[in-house]
């Protein structure tokens, strides 16, 4: 079924038949026909991926600035926009390396599919991947963290809708930009014929604006950092913006992060998600020898005082142990002490001592 979209007052297109028996248009007194109306010439998309990856980027700044802070649109399209850039990006690097690196699958790649774009491609994490150990780019845990952070986003919004404070977008988007903007400098450069002054002009704009987010960041540790500085070995980082800025120790009611007050409805719940964004399964939160709650997030909990160690911490009560065991007797964990281990928590070892 066809569907004939004109106005109402523009009259329906006469039959060939009516054209055929129409009278030849007239000649103009002069001598002169008058001449048909020329075609518009058919626009071409062609945004090589340099410039389609910075038309993007720009796309992001421009949504995070446009007003302060941004609106819940504004964010929407800064995340979809900047997972797109990235993609393009990346996999724009992979292929100077080699195109079928870009297929979910490199043993499916066929030089044809890749030409049509007929293809999975694969994703971000499997880009970074790749980068890394096949085509020897160097990436920081941090830029990688933060690019499998925004595809995560990315996908939330997408496919669940996404719920997140404006100030842990910008602050995640910002990560993101940043490692982004370096990774154009260091492995993307012009290609020859293509003109400089424009990539260059395009950097500028978006760095221009990355700097205005980046002031909003600095502006916001700043009024933050007086009281978490005396707080930082209860510490722990926001899995939403990525701020050292959770102070535990509160017990085991809700927990929120300071720097864009992204809230837990309690302690379990946030070593919980803590420990998910760090690792997508054996995560383990059991019971605190300390205060007895259920929220020690066993050998993944990091602190703001020292955020390359790795143990277990209570997200409670703010207790950290650098061991913790499973008493053989009543099966609770409990830390062990510093020079034995009887296998037994304090408790039972007491209960066997008074036996006697």
């Amino acid at each position: 079924m066809s569907y004939d979209h004109r106005p109402s007052d523009v009259p329906p297109p006469q039959a060939a038949s009516d054209l055929a028996a129409a009278p030849a248009a007239k000649t103009p007194k002069n001598g002169t026909r008058a001449s048909a109306p020329r075609r518009a010439e058919p626009v071409y998309v062609d945004f090589p991926p340099v410039e389609n990856g910075l038309d993007y980027l720009r796309s992001v700044v421009d949504h995070l600035t446009s007003v302060d802070p941004p609106d819940p649109r504004d964010l929407k399209y800064a995340v979809l926009h900047l997972q797109a850039a990235a993609e393009v990006l990346l996999k724009s690097r992979l292929v100077q390396e080699h195109w079928s690196l870009v297929f979910k699958d490199p043993g499916t790649a066929t030089r044809k599919k890749f030409e049509a774009g007929d293809f999975d491609s694969c994703t971000t994490k499997a880009a970074v991947d790749r980068l890394r150990n096949v085509a020897g780019v160097d990436i920081k845990d941090k830029g990688a963290d933060a690019l499998v952070a925004l595809a995560k986003s990315r996908n939330s919004l997408q496919h669940y809708g996404l719920t997140a404070p404006a100030p842990a977008v910008e602050a995640r988007a910002a990560e993101a930009l940043d490692f982004l903007m370096d990774f154009i400098h260091a492995e993307l450069p012009v290609q020859p014929g293509y003109p400089l002054d424009k990539v260059e002009q395009e950097l500028a704009y978006v760095r221009a604006r990355l700097s205005t987010i980046q002031s909003f960041l600095k502006r916001r540790h700043d009024q933050l950092r007086s009281e978490l500085e005396k707080v930082r070995q209860v510490t722990a980082q926001c899995v939403l913006c990525a701020q050292w800025a959770v102070v535990l120790g509160s017990g085991s009611g809700p927990l929120s992060c300071r720097f864009c007050h992204h809230a837990w409805p309690d302690a379990e719940l946030a070593a919980v998600d803590s420990g998910l964004a760090q690792a997508e399964w054996g995560v383990e939160v059991v019971q605190c020898p300390e205060c007895c709650e259920t929220a020690v997030l066993v050998d993944l909990a990091t602190v703001a005082s020292a955020p390359g160690h790795r143990h277990s911490v209570c997200f409670a009560c703010g207790v950290g142990f650098d061991t913790l065991k499973t008493c053989e007797s009543c099966e609770q964990h409990y830390s062990p002490g510093l020079y034995e281990d009887l296998g037994l928590c304090q408790d039972c070892l007491d209960a066997r001592i008074a036996r006697f």
